[in-house]
């Protein structure tokens, strides 16, 4: 028994990646505000910004991928079809992942009936 209360109290602490296309802001916010329901120090949080290609996801995981270490990302991306590849790629490496943004943008242009612009950063725009 004391065995295996000692392979749980010596995981790792999971890591919860932010990805986005522009500051991350937006998803920092979001997984701050999840995180904030747990003990203090429960996760460690990782945000890498300014991701416009696959090739940038699949580079940062080659390098600081620990299958070892439980993780979840957590993404922000404007295009749809660079977040459909970044999820399959997540998914190829059987790292969970939740998209932050693409729902909601759904949501609102099946409301609204306008095409979103995709546009990088567009809550930074002035208006």
């Amino acid at each position: 028994m004391a065995d295996k209360l000692d392979d749980i109290f010596a995981m790792d602490t999971p890591i919860l990646y932010i990805l986005s296309d522009s500051r991350g802001e937006t998803a920092k916010t979001v997984v701050h505000a999840a995180a904030a329901q747990f003990s203090e120090d429960s996760v460690e949080i990782v945000r890498v910004s300014n991701i416009h290609d696959l090739d940038a996801v699949t580079e940062y995981f080659d390098e600081n991928y620990d299958s070892a270490r439980p993780c979840a990302v957590f993404h922000t991306f404007a295009d749809g079809t660079l977040r459909r590849e970044i999820r399959r790629e997540l998914d190829r490496r059987g790292i969970p992942s939740i998209d932050l943004l693409g729902p909601a943008v759904t949501v609102i242009s099946t409301l609204t009936g306008e095409s979103p612009s995709h546009a990088i950063g567009a809550v930074y725009r002035e208006k």
